[in-house]
């Protein structure tokens, strides 16, 4: 068995936002399923990453969404998701330190973080209602949990194009006058913008390639420059902390090069943000054909 991947729903112009949001779901549910058991039973890294991106799909999808769904309950599966992300998450981010090309010396001081947060998410996947959660939610989306007034049988054009203009004016109110030295701000951005890049995964089938390709690729270049420079400060944090807990570890050189790699991809982020707000928005005219 290996790491499986999210694999796109076979959907058409013609499917409803309702048969998208259950094919959307089923694939984010089968892709944490396959990988929840890959971290149990392995030490490839890549089945928790699969499985992060899997858990993260699947909030991605209920925020696509959300103006379908009943709140109250899409928000408690929410709950749920982000707090396995969270445990998860300490995990891959010592898997990505230990990777990183830290000295040995470094890499010896962080074994025992890395395996114990490695323990704790392996720990978190056996659990009944973790192991559960992907078909809990799907067996939820099959039951028609529609919010009053909205309507299941929209086509996914007009219905897409209403969210992505949604998770599109999010990520600019987030962006807008940001200091792009800023981590956490920076990083909140990050997560806007993956949700943005995930929702356009959930409307694809509305449009064509050739109107999603310039507007996907620089959303993923934003996405790809702002993970990196985000992992730069994380690993900046996980640096200082087995500083604190060991005076002598050789950490001030990692530190002033990840801070000037830090700098230099914000920067890079900026310039991306700026080409990404000058590309036509593909989805508008979806919108302005439901409005006529």
């Amino acid at each position: 068995m290996k790491p499986e991947k999210w694999v796109q729903p076979a959907l058409t112009s013609g499917t409803t936002a309702s048969q998208a949001f259950v094919a959307c779901v089923a694939a984010a549910a089968e892709q944490i399923r396959a990988n929840t058991a890959g971290l149990r039973m392995s030490r490839d890294p890549e089945y928790l990453h699969q499985l992060r991106v899997g858990l993260r799909r699947m909030r991605c999808t209920l925020r696509a969404f959300r103006r379908l769904v009943r709140r109250r309950r899409a928000s408690a599966f929410e709950a749920e998701l982000r707090s396995a992300l969270g445990i998860l998450g300490k995990a891959r981010d010592w898997d990505e330190f230990s990777r990183s090309g830290v000295s040995p010396a470094l890499r010896r001081a962080a074994r025992g973080l890395h395996d114990r947060s490695l323990h704790d998410a392996k720990a978190a996947a056996g659990r009944k209602r973790f192991q559960s959660l992907s078909m809990r939610l799907l067996r939820w989306a099959e039951t028609d949990p529609w919010r009053r007034g909205s309507d299941p049988e929209e086509r996914i054009g007009s219905f897409g194009a209403r969210s992505l203009k949604r998770l599109y004016a999010d990520l600019s109110d987030c962006a807008q006058g940001i200091d792009w030295a800023d981590a956490a701000r920076r990083h909140r951005v990050r997560i806007r913008a993956k949700r943005l890049r995930y929702g356009l995964d959930c409307f694809a089938a509305a449009f064509t390639p050739e109107a999603l390709r310039k507007f996907s690729n620089g959303l993923q270049d934003l996405q790809e420059l702002l993970g990196k420079a985000n992992d730069c400060a994380v690993q900046q944090a996980l640096l200082r902390r087995l500083a604190s807990h060991n005076a002598a570890l050789p950490v001030s050189k990692p530190l002033s090069g990840l801070a000037a790699r830090e700098r230099l991809l914000s920067g890079q982020a900026a310039d991306a943000w700026s080409r990404l707000k000058a590309q036509p928005r593909h989805w508008r005219r979806k919108a302005a054909r439901a409005r006529g």
